[in-house]
C-alpha cells in the first residue's frame, strides 16, 4: 500500500499546480484503507481523473451558450468532487461559478472560467505526477 508520504506535499511544476491540492485532504482516507486492497486514495485520485472531465466541460459549454442550469450543475458536481479529493482552490472556484449560475447574469463570471481551466490543469497534472511517483 501506497503510505501517506509518497504523496508529496509539493509537486515539480508550476505555482499553481503546487498549489493545485491539499493532500493532508487524501491522506485522511488512510484510516479507512482496508488492509490488501487497493490504496483508497490511488482509486479516488482515479475516479476524478476519469469523471471530472465532463463537468470542466460542461461549465465552458454553460459560459459559452449562457445556460445557467448547465453552469450550476457542472459546478456543483465538480465542486463537490473536488473538495473531496482536496483540490480546494479548484472547489471554490466552481462554488462561485454555482452561485452564479444559480443567482446572477452569466456576464458577472469575470475571469472565473479561466481561473477555472487553470486549476483544473493543476489539479489534474498534480494527480498525475502524484500517481506516476506511486506507481500507480
Amino acid at each position: 500500500m501506497t503510505r501517506a508520504e509518497d504523496f508529496p506535499a509539493k509537486h515539480s511544476g508550476n505555482a499553481v499546480q503546487q498549489d493545485a491540492m491539499d493532500w493532508s485532504v487524501l491522506d485522511a482516507f488512510t484510516m479507512l484503507q482496508k488492509p490488501g486492497t487497493q490504496d483508497l486514495r490511488v482509486r479516488l485520485m482515479t475516479i476524478f481523473l476519469k469523471s471530472s472531465q465532463p463537468q470542466m466541460e460542461g461549465i465552458k459549454a454553460a459560459i459559452i451558450a449562457s445556460d445557467r442550469e448547465l453552469l450550476t450543475i457542472s459546478a456543483h458536481t465538480l465542486k463537490t468532487a473536488c473538495l473531496s479529493i482536496g483540490a480546494i482552490k479548484l472547489g471554490a472556484i466552481c462554488a462561485k461559478l454555482e452561485q452564479i449560475g444559480r443567482f446572477q447574469d452569466l456576464q458577472d463570471v469575470g475571469d472565473l472560467p479561466t481561473l477555472a481551466v487553470e486549476q483544473y490543469e493543476a489539479v489534474t497534472a498534480a494527480i498525475g505526477e502524484a500517481l506516476l511517483q506511486s506507481g500507480k
